[in-house]
């Protein structure tokens, strides 16, 4: 027997708030973002800033090779896709913060 349990709920509503985000998107954003988000990066944030991308590519490979040889669930696998979660939710919130303070302020 099939039954729909919390994690299914959890995973279609993030599904439809992601598509949700995406979908209002203004055109001309990705436009402004390419052309001014790394000078207000380094603007707002400093060259510490810099580290933040590498970390990222170096946690993504980590994961992705830890995908590949199925050792997903075990703890170094756990503890790389929590820093994924992390690195994701400090670029969501630069983006947000580039959004409502340079993106605004433009138009």
């Amino acid at each position: 027997m099939f039954g729909i349990g919390v994690g299914d709920v959890v995973a279609a509503s993030l599904a439809a708030a992601g598509a949700c985000l995406v979908c209002s998107i203004p055109r001309d954003f990705l436009a402004h973002f390419l052309r001014n988000f790394p000078a207000w990066v380094l603007r707002t944030y400093g060259k510490r800033s810099l580290v933040t991308p590498i970390l990222t590519v170096l946690v993504i490979g980590r994961l992705i090779a830890l995908g590949v040889n199925g050792q997903i669930d075990s703890a170094a696998g756990q503890a790389m896709v929590i820093a994924a979660a992390f690195l994701a939710l400090v670029a969501a919130a630069a983006l947000l913060r580039f959004y409502l303070s340079d993106y605004r302020k433009s138009r």
